[in-house]
């Protein structure tokens, strides 16, 4: 495992790379990110949940998903509240808005190659509600003040999320055992193997080691708070949420332990937030900080 993750790192650092010697621009990351979402996403998914053992129990993960995400939301304002509205917003947005997509995915392909992509799927369903739904709230709330919600804007995010929607579509068709045929599981699992160091390229394009010194204590406070509440929360579900299935507890705590999602980049330039900086720099540095935390978690426990 060890060797997979350097190759990891050494892709995150060819994609740095790429883009500090402009052979890639950071612009350029919108037409791979595209890509990933759209199609090698989501034949990756089609693959692992075609011919899954799935039942009922798992709708557990994206309950928890969501009764953390609102918990974690409440808690970030409330310790900042000393702060503007613009950083109590940012906090807001990023608190248990996790990057699940681009960054879980391919190391869950890796470490838990058989089942994995079947938990972290399915408790992407209730993050999704959060980062498409809680978190654009919040955003809206504390840009102008307005607590208006445009539900025509979470339903049109839900429904455009392709992985997501390929997600429920393959769960609907599992339960009911329908399978798709051979020759097109085939024809996705050649697509699917490029998730994984596309995701990786991806991500390291993305990177960016600026720091803003005006805004540095708020985002060692806020990291400080997001992994410790994901630990705290983490280790509550492994000693009482009533599962015999150990997969469900550890999928949400290394959920919980993912970095933000880049989505809130946009939604912070959306609400015009004075606080950009903020937010692309804990985004970036939550990054580094996961890969650590779970290439430690994996070689100890897995």
């Amino acid at each position: 495992m060890t060797e997979q993750f350097i190759i990891i790192i050494l892709l995150i650092a060819l994609g740095y790379l790429l883009k500090r010697i402009n052979f890639i621009k950071s612009a350029d990351s919108q037409v791979l990110s595209t890509l990933v979402l759209n199609v090698t996403l989501p034949s990756l998914v089609i693959v692992n949940l075609n011919s899954a053992n799935l039942d009922l129990s798992f709708s557990i993960l994206p309950i928890m998903m969501l009764i953390y995400g609102i918990l974690a939301k409440v808690i970030m304002v409330a310790l900042f509240r000393k702060y503007d509205n613009h950083v109590k917003g940012s906090v807001g947005m990023m608190a248990a808005s996790l990057n699940i997509g681009l960054f879980a995915y391919p190391l869950v392909e890796t470490i838990w190659p058989k089942n994995g992509m079947i938990y972290f799927g399915m408790a992407d369903i209730g993050g999704a509600i959060i980062m498409f739904g809680v978190t654009y709230f919040v955003g809206s709330y504390y840009s102008e003040g307005s607590d208006q919600f445009n539900f025509k804007f979470l339903g049109k995010k839900l429904i455009s999320s392709v992985p997501l929607v390929t997600y429920i579509v393959m769960f609907i068709l599992n339960m009911a055992n329908i399978h798709l045929p051979k020759a097109s599981i085939d024809f996705f699992t050649i697509i699917s193997k490029a998730n994984m160091p596309l995701s990786m390229i991806l991500l390291g394009i993305m990177l960016s080691f600026r720091i803003e010194k005006q805004f540095l204590p708020i985002a060692v406070k806020y990291l400080i708070v997001h992994y410790g509440l994901g630990c705290i929360a983490g280790l509550l579900v492994h000693f009482f949420l009533p599962t015999s299935d150990d997969m469900i507890k550890t999928t949400l705590l290394i959920t919980w332990l993912l970095p933000v999602g880049v989505a809130i980049i946009p939604y912070s330039i959306q609400f015009k937030y004075k606080t950009l900086p903020l937010v692309g720099m804990v985004t970036n540095i939550s990054i580094v900080i996961s890969i650590i935390i779970i290439y430690i978690y994996q070689a100890i426990f897995v």
